[in-house]
């Protein structure tokens, strides 16, 4: 079966396979981590109670040798929300509440008896049988480099399917039909990438579909951005198939169109539509030069934090949730100070300011979806129309 052609999120069956490591239920309830605060206590394992992402950071701090900084002389104040800020005073209140590097064992430091080859075992969405597991443990390391490893197959995979059915282009302005098939892709890989972190792996079909009405959108305009700050010409916003729109409604209309003579109104809504797409989205993506990593951060955010009214959709999940969170935060803060040493703090701001202009982008489409004859949602598929567009 071809990759887009049909979606099917069924319910998924999560693993139960042991761990070494002690259930945050297995732990008292009042007891809270010794290094961050953090309430949702992962074990004790390493001498004092810890969370997940400060258990993670003492092992990855210890096995690697790292040597840290502080900014303000070791006098930095760690909190669960400004952990991430000073690695240098976190880790030395790591072992100032008494976590001991000898009690890293042997399979710490050599990792996981089969680590995960993300490369081998994801597939399409559609080719995933029902109970397989698929997700990945947010308790090793590389969690953003598994998902760009993941990134890289589905953009393969896209152009592979363009190619197969005639629809990679040159240049041209984008049409109904491109705009569909691009909103199919977004859902198929929205749901891929969901189903390789647990909390959504765990949500209902409901729920699912109440997330992708918004993730979807921001899937697309993380893929998108991306490629347009790479690729187009100022005034162009790119497609994954190179078909573009720009705020001349009218540039790229062929005859064959059949676009009316009568179109000020659309057109007026289409230029501001485009431009506050290159506004939001593709000028801050090129001018900060946004690389892979960073894509799948935002992507992992977005997902776990979405904005719509069913705010509650991970009731339930909030230390699944807090894990993985943590986990792209930590390792994107090490990925902006090993890519900027000397500004890495102020790159990180400036990624996670990316998600409401990221938002901003995907309420622009919802609009546009009502008047634009290249969102002409009575052409699109079902899929597209009732997880989307409803």
């Amino acid at each position: 079966m071809a990759p887009f052609e049909s979606m099917d999120i069924s319910e998924d069956v999560l693993s139960s396979s042991s761990s070494s490591a002690s259930s945050p239920n297995s732990l008292s309830a009042s007891e809270e981590c010794a290094v961050c605060g953090n309430d949702v206590v992962n074990s004790s394992r390493y001498g004092a109670p810890g969370c997940l992402g400060c258990i993670v950071f003492f092992r990855r701090a210890i096995v690697r040798n790292s040597v840290f900084k502080c900014l303000k002389d070791g006098n930095c104040n760690i909190t669960n929300e400004y952990r991430c800020a000073c690695r240098y005073c976190r880790l030395q209140k790591c072992f100032t509440v008494g976590m001991r590097a000898e009690a890293i064992q042997r399979r710490d430091l050599v990792g996981p008896r089969n680590p995960l080859d993300i490369k081998a075992n994801l597939r399409n969405l559609i080719d995933i049988p029902a109970g397989s597991d698929t997700t990945i443990d947010e308790s090793k390391e590389n969690l953003l480099q598994n998902l760009v490893t993941l990134q890289a197959e589905q953009f393969v995979k896209a152009l592979q399917y363009f190619s197969d059915h005639g629809l990679t282009t040159h240049p041209r302005r984008a049409e109904s039909h491109d705009v569909n098939v691009m909103l199919k892709l977004c859902i198929n890989q929205a749901s891929e990438w969901g189903r390789q972190l647990k909390p959504f792996k765990r949500l209902s079909i409901e729920s699912k579909q109440s997330i992708l009405a918004e993730y979807g959108f921001a899937f697309l305009l993380v893929d998108q951005g991306f490629k347009t700050a790479k690729e187009a010409k100022d005034g162009f916003w790119l497609l994954q198939n190179n078909s573009f729109m720009h705020s001349n409604y009218f540039l790229g209309v062929t005859e064959e169109m059949e676009i009316e003579a009568t179109t000020n109104k659309k057109a007026e809504y289409h230029e501001k539509f485009v431009s506050e797409l290159l506004h939001c989205v593709a000028k801050p993506f090129r001018d900060l030069e946004i690389d892979e990593i960073e894509c799948a951060a935002l992507k992992t955010v977005l997902l776990l934090t979405p904005s719509f009214s069913k705010r509650a959709v991970y009731s339930g999940q909030e230390g699944y949730v807090a894990a993985v969170h943590t986990q792209c935060m930590e390792e994107l803060m090490e990925h902006s100070l090993n890519k900027f040493p000397d500004r890495g703090e102020e790159r990180f701001g400036e990624i996670l300011l990316l998600i409401s202009s990221i938002r901003c982008g995907i309420k622009a489409i919802y609009n546009q979806t009502r008047v634009s004859d290249v969102f002409n949602f009575r052409e699109f598929d079902s899929v597209v129309k009732d997880i989307l567009l409803s």
